[in-house]
């Protein structure tokens, strides 16, 4: 019998594999490209939060180029809980994919130069589990102190 320990390393494994197998390249990435090269913005703020009635698991691949920044895997409870993720991401510009996956379902893959725009400073991206218990992923390039939610729009 397989044990929670197991299921989740399986699980991120899984999400380890999807965010690096030949996405590079797929996904517009010029090979060679690294954190800080041209055309990259800094990721100044990854969050997630659920709406859902019901607790949901999150895993979570943030990579920049050929460079896996953070893997990691978050529990969130019903109606509301959030989190913000902190990461090494937030200082050097990059071009940045988050790829996420919703209770071991599929990877979904967001690109945040692609979404944001490369003439851009900084970009925040929300991961959002909906009140109908969907995934969603939003991207905006507002980063001051008056950033909110109705600067991101849904990639």
């Amino acid at each position: 019998m397989a044990t929670r320990r197991t299921l989740l390393g399986a699980a991120t494994a899984t999400i380890a594999a999807a965010a690096t197998a030949g996405c590079v390249e797929a996904l517009g990435e010029q090979e060679g490209t690294a954190p800080g090269d041209s055309g990259g913005v800094r990721l100044a703020e990854l969050s997630i939060q659920n709406t859902h009635g019901s607790a949901h698991r999150i895993q979570i691949a943030v990579e920049a180029g050929e460079e896996m920044l953070h893997l990691g895997t978050y529990e969130l409870g019903a109606d509301g809980d959030s989190r913000t993720i902190e990461g090494e991401w937030t200082e050097t510009p990059g071009r940045h994919r988050i790829h996420v996956a919703l209770d071991d379902g599929g990877v979904r893959t967001a690109d945040v130069v692609d979404s944001v725009g490369s003439g851009v400073g900084c970009a925040r991206v929300l991961i959002r589990i909906g009140n109908d218990g969907t995934l969603g992923v939003w991207t905006g390039a507002n980063c001051g102190a008056d950033a909110d939610e109705s600067d991101l729009e849904s990639v």
